[in-house]
């Protein structure tokens, strides 16, 4: 069976990225715990949508919050 893909998702490959994920997966892709993502999302800081009865995590905004964080800064041994 032959499939029609079409330039723009054979350039996207590998690296794409879903657009929304469960409320486990999104912890695992994004290192939040589950207690932190809700936080946020009541915080206005990532937004949950209801699909049916299931919850999903936007992506994109859990980029972007995990973007707005400072860096971690590192202090070496003295």
């Amino acid at each position: 069976m032959n499939f029609i893909v079409s330039p723009e998702r054979q350039a996207m490959g590998a690296h794409e990225q879903p657009l929304a994920a469960s409320i486990p997966r999104a912890c695992a892709m994004s290192g939040l715990s589950r207690s932190a993502i809700y936080r946020q999302a009541a915080a206005g800081r990532i937004r949950l949508i209801k699909v049916g009865r299931s919850t999903l995590v936007d992506m994109a905004s859990v980029r972007h919050f995990l973007s707005g964080l400072p860096a971690a800064q590192i202090c070496g041994t003295h």
